[in-house]
């Protein structure tokens, strides 16, 4: 009866490092803005900055035979993608 290895991966693991608890504080909705905000334990709303928006899509493209002087002709098609971003995070 053969015995099959362990996986590679196996032999690298590690227990993991000791970690600190971090105070968790829930969103609440400022009642002015109508926006999320996070208040830390003194009360003081912590900045989160910004974060936008952003749209992406493929546009297709093809190539029809020949170039107008003859018939025939090689066709490719393939597509490009596009990405918009409409606020810059920082």
């Amino acid at each position: 009866m053969t015995q099959t290895p362990a996986p590679w991966g196996t032999q690298r693991m590690e227990p993991y490092a000791a970690t600190a608890t971090v105070a968790t504080h829930p969103p609440v909705i400022d009642p002015g803005t109508q926006i999320a905000v996070i208040v830390d334990e003194n009360g003081r709303t912590v900045e989160l900055g910004s974060h936008g928006t952003s749209t992406s899509g493929l546009t297709p493209t093809a190539t029809a035979p020949g170039d107008g002087a003859g018939p025939g002709g090689a066709t490719d098609a393939d597509s490009t993608e596009s990405y918009d971003q409409d606020q810059s995070s920082g």
